[in-house]
């Protein structure tokens, strides 16, 4: 029976083979990044040590045999069925043969997530064994973000994080918050099962949508996920398989020679969170209280800014636990703290560009500010804008003057202007040309499924005392080109065109930003409409000056 259950699934396994990478690419991007935050950058040497596990003999999973994967899967709970065939077959050899350092990492971080996950599906009524979904949504990187705007953990889309009452703007994104969002997870799944009553449906309607899953069962006339497999989205029919690999070498990785990374304190186990009362930055949480600002991001991944504008809304900060009395005794004196420096009244109004040097850090974060464009939508008022964006109503209305009804009407433009924290190397002066301008962005938040894409980015324009800067650099260019014949060569050649190779996640605004430049400069070098340029191809080559 199992040999003939093999030969009819046997066509799936090829065809799974050919179709298995972009779950497999997402992962490694998403591990990739998480390589690069604090806690892993604090166990560099232990991560860049080779993978000590064996994988030989009884412990190279491409060698074990289908009955003993049949029987462990057998003996781990499990809400979701774990069928075992070829495809599942592939995915823990994935896991076990080719990623076993890495699933060792995810191991060593689980002891913190997983505590967390339990706690809060179990008090949805959602099998805590779900918690898995995460190892392939995101390879527990809260900062992940997907090709399709999907961001944090689990890995919400903006229009389905906003119906779980996830906030997302330009000050905060809690799709990142660790327990904000997996908040939001179980209610989504917890629905999801209301609709299908079938675990194995609920995870590829979590991957592709209902819609997708209702048609691929309308197509096929069957109601269980491996009868619809073949009318699946081709991303969708691995996902099931995925999480079932990934529950298996979760449960079975020290049969593999596969053991959790002692990691130092991973995302610091002993925490807790403190509710803000006062607009509070980072920097000022580093100055007083001496907590490196990159453990701060770290432990806040969903604040975009390094800023809680606690006196608006009600927001919290997760510290150390030990931290936490003092951050409560001393909050007014470190909301006070370089209080006209953090002021952002200053820049909205036309003051100078912020260049504010961590104590622990070699790198400079510079404080600018931005325009959004919010397109009113049903039910937005003057107070709920505001309260979206971090910002008062009078300063939301004097921004837009031109607005002078109380109640907002739909598809209005109203103009929201936001202290935005870049590192200091990724900001580069614009021109001369474009020195009496002010950094500025546009961007439409509209609630609907396409809220994803940014909008054309308006020129970036300079401050005053940058500009000045940019003038005398200038003139310091042009005498030393007069002095060096080599130089001033070498400077012309830099105003010739230069191209742009397209890489991964790239967007005409970040292009931009890189080459000091703007999108309707770039779309106008390369002849590009609105629809081209929203649609850039990987390894595309581009002209940007």
């Amino acid at each position: 029976m199992l040999i003939l259950f093999f030969i009819v699934l046997s066509p799936l396994f090829v065809s799974a083979q050919s179709e298995d990478t972009a779950i497999y690419s997402n992962f490694e991007r998403n591990y990739n990044e998480l390589l690069q935050s604090y806690y892993m950058k604090q166990n560099e040497k232990l991560l860049n040590q080779n993978f000590a596990g064996t994988t030989y003999g009884t412990h190279k999973a491409s060698e074990v045999s289908d009955e003993e994967y049949q029987k462990r899967l057998k003996s781990i709970p499990s809400c979701v069925p774990l069928v075992y065939n070829p495809i599942v077959r592939n995915h823990i050899i994935y896991y076990a043969d080719r990623i076993g350092d890495r699933v060792g990492v995810m191991l060593g971080i689980s002891k913190y997530y997983f505590p967390i996950f339990e706690n809060i599906l179990d008090a949805y009524g959602v099998p805590c064994d779900l918690k898995y979904l995460v190892v392939i949504e995101s390879a527990f990187n809260p900062k992940a973000v997907s090709k399709a705007g999907a961001s944090g953990l689990w890995q919400f889309m903006y229009a389905t994080g906003r119906t779980y009452d996830l906030r997302v703007n330009s000050i905060v994104d809690d799709r990142r918050d660790p327990i904000k969002s997996t908040v939001a997870a179980a209610q989504y799944l917890k629905n999801l099962y209301s609709i299908y009553h079938d675990w194995s449906l609920v995870l590829a309607a979590y991957n592709c949508g209902p819609g997708n899953v209702n048609k691929a069962m309308k197509r096929s006339g069957k109601n269980s996920f491996w009868e619809i497999y073949n009318y699946l989205p081709r991303e969708t029919r691995n996902y099931v398989p995925a999480f079932i690999a990934a529950t298996y070498v979760m449960n079975y990785a020290d049969k593999h020679g596969i053991y959790p990374t002692e990691l130092t304190k991973p995302l610091d186990l002993i925490s807790d969170t403190v509710i803000v009362s006062k607009d509070i930055y980072f920097g000022q949480v580093e100055k007083v209280m001496g907590i490196p600002i990159e453990q701060i991001r770290e432990m806040n991944p969903q604040y975009k800014m390094d800023y809680i504008p606690g006196s608006l809304a009600e927001y919290s900060l997760r510290l150390p636990l030990k931290d936490i009395e003092t951050f409560i005794e001393l909050e007014d004196s470190i909301s006070n703290t370089d209080k006209e420096k953090y002021n952002p009244t200053n820049l909205f109004n036309g003051g100078s560009i912020e260049t504010v040097a961590s104590a622990n850090d070699s790198t400079q974060t510079v404080y600018v500010t931005k325009t959004i464009t919010h397109k009113v939508q049903n039910r937005d008022s003057w107070s709920s804008v505001a309260k979206r964006y971090g910002v008062s109503v009078s300063d939301l209305r004097k921004w837009n003057k031109k607005v002078k009804t109380n109640k907002l009407r739909r598809g209005t433009l109203l103009y929201v202007k936001q202290r935005v924290a870049v590192e200091k190397q990724k900001y580069i002066p614009q021109s001369e040309q474009e020195k009496e301008s002010i950094v500025g962005e546009s961007i439409t938040a509209a609630d609907n499924e396409n809220n994803q894409q940014e909008k054309t980015v308006a020129k970036p324009k300079t401050l005053n005392n940058t500009a000045n800067n940019n003038v005398n650099t200038a003139k310091k260019t042009t005498d030393n080109a007069k002095k060096s014949p080599d130089i001033k060569k070498q400077s012309t050649t830099k105003q010739t065109s230069q191209t742009h190779t397209v890489k991964d996640g790239e967007t005409l605004s970040k292009i931009a930003s890189k080459y000091s430049t703007t999108v309707d400069k770039i779309m106008k070098l390369n002849n590009l409409d609105k629809k081209a340029a929203d649609k850039l191809r990987v390894g595309q080559k581009i002209k940007v000056k």
